[in-house]
């Protein structure tokens, strides 16, 4: 038979494995805690880091560079003019080119694609991401604009002596180039601008109207699909009487936000268009901007500064903060803005924070993000410069 003796050396045992088996846990958890705390500091350092110079890695030089213009492409660069257009990675090296001969030569970009058209001419130029060359073709009228997919369809706006037209084309397809024709009613008035959605489904157009005696804009929907399949495959319009609507631009397939003088709107739902934001400001707009999920516009605070304010899809304001009001550009790329003027640069992440500021020797034509980490594009004269930002 067990003694008691026994026993209680047993029940002792027992006790101290579960008090070490406890004391282990608790520093296992304790480590798991601290290591999570220092993880997230040193994210919160990564993501909020401050750089003050760079360090230029690659230099491109440009034959007649300063007749060139320029515009961000896939991580890269565009460059082109009245003979040709030529696209470059983030490191500088050619992708694709092409030689044409434009008077005023005008272009859109959507993922891989591109479109250069002869404003005022009738000739353009397409390259659709993925192939080798592009292709070149000729519309009846002279453009007003023209915008393209990320397949390679383009919209052009074209303009007779008495009536404007928009065109949608697959000037990849050679059995069915032309998709659609959508005639401006004298009622629409005359067309300012359009934008192409993405996947080539929908199409917004802002018209100016003085059919009441006083300017206003119209703006209308257009959908390619089963839903479109209407008279001019217009699924909404809407009148704005006391804004005119200079801009219009597709944040994604479905979202499309209006630019007015004194603010913007948001509109959901191409089948069936839906006004869902609506920001009107009494201060001046110097500069407006967008991207994927984001609104952003620079406001005249007083006579040295100005504000920059962004704002989420739904309308929430996400981002406010001061600028100088001397510069000439804003654009946005991924969670950062990138502002420039000739003389000076900077980069702010969307969470408020300042990443770079500097001011380059070199007068500053363009500034661009790259598709890699902390690099990005000077155009200085006739060289493309791309930096690193260094701390």
């Amino acid at each position: 038979m067990e003694s008691f003796i026994g026993r209680s050396l047993d029940v002792t045992a027992i006790r101290e494995q579960r008090k070490k088996r406890l004391v282990f846990a608790g520093s296992v958890i304790a480590c798991i805690i601290a290591c999570g705390a220092i993880f997230y500091l040193l994210f919160q350092w990564f993501i909020n880091r401050e750089y003050s110079s760079y360090s230029v890695v690659e230099t491109v030089s440009v034959k007649n560079g300063t007749s060139l213009n320029y515009v961000s492409y896939d991580g890269g660069v565009i460059r082109f003019g009245r003979d040709g257009v030529t696209a470059a990675d983030s490191s500088g090296k050619s992708l694709w080119s092409a030689s044409y001969d434009m008077a005023n030569p005008k272009i859109d970009v959507c993922g891989e694609s591109a479109v250069v058209s002869d404003v005022g001419g009738k000739s353009l130029y397409v390259y659709k991401g993925g192939e080798e060359t592009g292709t070149e073709f000729t519309v009846d009228y002279p453009i007003v604009q023209a915008c393209v997919s990320t397949q390679g369809v383009v919209a052009v706006l074209t303009e007779d002596t008495s009536s404007n037209t928009i065109y949608l084309y697959n000037p990849f397809d050679s059995t069915q180039k032309l998709l659609a024709e959508i005639p401006t009613n004298v009622e629409d008035g005359y067309p300012v601008c359009i934008d192409l959605s993405s996947d080539g489904s929908s199409v917004v157009a802002s018209y100016l109207c003085v059919t009441t005696g006083a300017a206003q804009s119209r703006v209308a929907f257009y959908n390619f699909s089963d839903v479109g399949k209407n008279a001019n495959c217009l699924v909404g319009a809407h009148n704005y009487n006391d804004a005119l609507i200079s801009e219009v631009c597709f944040l994604d397939n479905d979202t499309v936000c209006l630019y007015g003088e004194n603010g913007f709107y948001l509109w959901n739902n191409m089948k069936q268009p839906d006004e869902t934001v609506s920001k009107e400001f009494k201060r001046e707009i110097r500069s407006a901007f967008y991207g994927e999920d984001a609104v952003g516009v620079i406001l005249q605070k007083d006579d040295d500064t100005c504000q920059m304010v962004l704002y989420s899809t739904e309308g929430e304001k996400t981002l406010s903060v001061n600028v100088e009001q001397d510069f000439n550009s804003v654009q946005m790329y991924g969670d950062e803005i990138l502002l420039y003027s000739d003389s000076e640069c900077q980069i702010y992440r969307t969470n408020g924070v300042q990443k770079f500021s500097g001011e380059p020797k070199t007068r500053i034509s363009y500034f661009f993000a790259t598709d890699k980490r902390n690099r990005y594009i000077f155009v200085q004269d006739s060289k493309i410069k791309i930096i690193k930002l260094k701390s």
